[in-house]
């Protein structure tokens, strides 16, 4: 059974909830687990879920309750849940912190830049296994519209790297560009139409300010994360991911 329990703005959040949690059964994807829903009023980006002893919680920011996308924040929050409950690969902890653990010490990574760059890159393949569930979601329930999702991927795709006058400038624009990966490869993983190159052109503004070596590593990732395999086994996403995570460590030194 889900038990909501709601601290804040009780009646939008519980209604949204229960909302999409209907829009994930009705879409062949329950969730049996305890599941807590949150609001962090400062939370700083929109959302996150995480596992506890007892189930799940997801952390709605005040901002997301806000906006009119809270109800497909929490769809795909519920994704991450749904796929850590079936024991997919990429949300297997005990194998994302073997493999990081490794990377983290073989590349001596000490700043915080570094570590969160791992992360974030870990992140975009989570996100990418939770939408490829979401959009059956969205289409199934007609609650979020490819419009809709053509446009808030256009809003992460920036078009201007930071002028990089040290190495923490360096590092900070790898995690920009496999920002911008992330986003192209969704619209493209879900057949999203890219109207009028909107999404494209400002890839392509963002790769002309940089060097060759990003030029050449942003085409890899992209056809990595365009081409990820739904049901890996966990020898192999291990493997590919700890080469994929190679290729971030290493792009820094050579930009």
């Amino acid at each position: 059974m889900v038990v909501l329990n709601v601290f804040s703005d009780r009646d939008v959040i519980r209604n949204a909830a229960r909302n999409a949690l209907k829009m994930m059964r009705d879409s062949g994807f329950e969730i049996s687990d305890k599941l807590e829903v949150v609001v962090d009023p400062d939370l700083p980006f929109m959302g996150y879920s995480t596992k506890r002893s007892s189930g799940h919680v997801i952390v709605v920011s005040g901002m997301a309750l806000k906006s009119r996308l809270v109800e497909g924040l929490l769809i795909h929050e519920m994704c991450h849940v749904y796929r850590t409950n079936k024991k997919h690969p990429s949300h297997n902890s005990d194998l994302l912190n073997r493999v990081g653990y490794h990377l983290i010490h073989t590349y001596q990574l000490t700043e915080d830049y570094q570590v969160k760059l791992v992360q974030q890159a870990v992140n975009h393949i989570q996100d990418l296994y939770a939408d490829d569930i979401a959009f059956k979601v969205f289409e199934k329930s007609k609650s979020f519209t490819p419009e809709q999702a053509f446009d808030f991927f256009l809003e992460w795709i920036q078009d201007k790297p930071i002028d990089a006058d040290n190495v923490r400038d360096k590092w900070l624009n790898v995690d920009i560009m496999l920002n911008n990966c992330f986003a192209i490869s969704n619209l493209t993983r879900h057949k999203i139409k890219d109207t009028d190159n909107k999404a494209e052109n400002k890839v392509k503004k963002f790769l002309s300010q940089t060097d060759n070596s990003m030029k050449k590593e942003f085409t890899y990732f992209k056809n990595f994360m365009i081409n990820l395999e739904d049901n890996p086994s966990e020898h192999e996403f291990e493997k590919k991911l700890t080469e994929y995570l190679t290729k971030v460590l290493e792009l820094p030194n050579h930009i």
